[in-house]
Formats: structure tokens, sequence, C-alpha cells
């Protein structure tokens, strides 16, 4: 059985550092799903991994066509069915242009119909981060500064368009069950305690609105929220975080925050939850 896995988002939401994190841990074979066999060409996942080892978050793409895949043959258990996952790492900049201007490529809408199963990265305190401005207030500064320019699309429009596309885009899963999309709130150890306990999806509703009410319309997919965190830390602000990858490296480091059925959020060391719920397992 084969099956791909589509990875969305805008840029700086996360999906490659999540990529260069995942692969680890598939091959450690600790969580929910393990690597059966050894992929042919990880070059640029180990390119992300030794950015992370080194103290620091990979570097965004440049490019609107840039796109590496990542194509692993998965399985839940030792000697237990495969599957083949292939997670085309697309570009935060394609992904915004598509949104933008409502087209996309004939080899990404192929790659996104081929797919019955996608997550969808939403970052906190994201530095390409845009919210519609209030123009009461703000034409008169932006006139003073000589800036009245669009500031691009809206961050939550944007992800709304998305959603829509995977909407009608995505396939049922082989066995006739809706596809699955795992919606993950990244870095989201910069939260208080608080925000952590109420969960991403309450902090999706009160920081995009318009997401958290899309989510809630969606009837034909399947998806559940979680909140990740790549390496427990901030590399960029927190220097005893950075200190410790830099001497300890990566192992025991980050986590996936998942919902248990008594309601409360939980950190939980498996960093394949989001892969393994999108394909089923």
């Amino acid at each position: 059985m084969s099956g791909s896995i589509v990875l969305l988002g805008g840029p700086d939401s996360g999906k490659t550092n999540y990529v260069g994190r995942v692969w680890p841990a598939l091959d450690e074979g600790k969580g929910s799903l393990h690597a059966a066999e050894q992929p042919e060409d990880i070059r640029f996942v180990l390119d992300v991994t030794d950015h992370l080892n080194s103290g620091s978050f990979a570097p965004r793409s440049e490019h609107a066509d840039d796109r590496r895949d990542f194509e692993v043959v998965v399985a839940a258990q030792k000697g237990g069915e495969k599957t083949t996952i292939v997670i085309p790492d697309i570009s935060g900049e394609l992904w915004l242009n598509a949104a933008e201007h409502g087209e996309v490529s004939a080899g990404l809408m192929e790659e996104m119909q081929s797919a019955s199963g996608a997550l969808l990265f939403v970052r906190v305190n994201s530095e390409a981060d845009v919210r519609p401005l209030n123009w009461v207030t703000s034409k008169n500064l932006l006139a003073k500064l000589g800036n009245e320019d669009d500031q691009g699309l809206p961050t939550q429009v944007m992800v709304c368009e998305l959603l829509r596309f995977l909407e009608d885009t995505l396939s049922e899963r082989p066995d006739g069950a809706p596809p699955r999309l795992s919606v993950v709130v990244s870095a989201w150890d910069l939260v208080d305690p608080e925000k952590f306990t109420e969960g991403p999806k309450a902090w999706l509703e009160r920081e995009y609105p318009l997401i958290a009410g899309r989510l809630n319309d969606i009837d034909l997919i399947d998806l559940r929220i979680f909140g990740l965190s790549v390496v427990g830390g901030d590399l960029k602000v927190d220097e005893s975080c950075r200190d410790d990858v830099q001497e300890n490296g990566l192992d025991g480091r980050g986590w996936i925050a998942v919902e248990g059925d008594d309601g409360v959020w939980r950190k939980d060391a498996d960093l394949t939850l989001p892969i393994a719920w999108a394909v089923g397992n």
C-alpha cells in the first residue's frame, strides 16, 4: 500500500524543521511509526537535521518553486504492513502564491489529488504572519510613513484557501474512509502554561478566528489538532536551549501536544504522531 502526505503552510510555518526532526524519530523506531526501509535520498532532510544539531533552525526557502520531496517506507509495527509515504516539502512561498492567485501547477495539483492525508502548519509568533490592518486608525500613519502598499494576503485568509484546496483535492483513504488532516500549531513551546492547558484549538479560535471557524465547517475530512515543538525551545533566543542542543544533541528534545480522552493536553515525545494520524494509524 502507498500513500502521499502533503505538507502545507505559509512561509515560516515550521514545515521544514519538522521534517528534519521526524526523520530521526522514524529511524529510531520508538514512536507510532518507524522507517521500515532506508530512503534512497534524504540529503535535504539531513541538512535540516544538521542545522538543528548546530543550535539553529533551518533557513527559510527563498524561492517559490523550491520543493524537496521526502519519501520513506514506514510501518506501525516491526514486520507489519508497510506504507510508502511521499511527503513533498513544498515551500511556503509556493503555497502562498497558490492561495493568493487561486492557481496551482499541474504537478502540484496531481500531488494533492493523489494524497489521502495532509499536515497543515500554523506557527505561533511567525515572523511572516500577515494580519489585516485597521484602516481607520492606520491610514494616516501609513501616509506619514510613505507606505500605503498592500501588506499581502492575511495569513488566516491564506490558510482558509489552503483548506479549500484540501477539501477539493484530497482522495479517500484506501479503505474508503475520508481523508485525514493533521493541523499542526508549531512553536507551541512559546505559549504560556495557561494557553498550553487550553490547547491549540483555543489558541486558533483566539488568534485566527477565521481558521477556527473554517475548521469547524469541514465535514468531508477527518481532522485532529496538534501542538508541536521541534526541539523543546526557541533556538533563536533561548541560550540555555541552544547550548544544550549543541552540547548534547537533539535526543530527548521536542514533543507533540496531544489532547487525551479526558480533555487534558499533554506533551508526548512521539514526533511521528501527526503523520501517523494522517495515514490512519
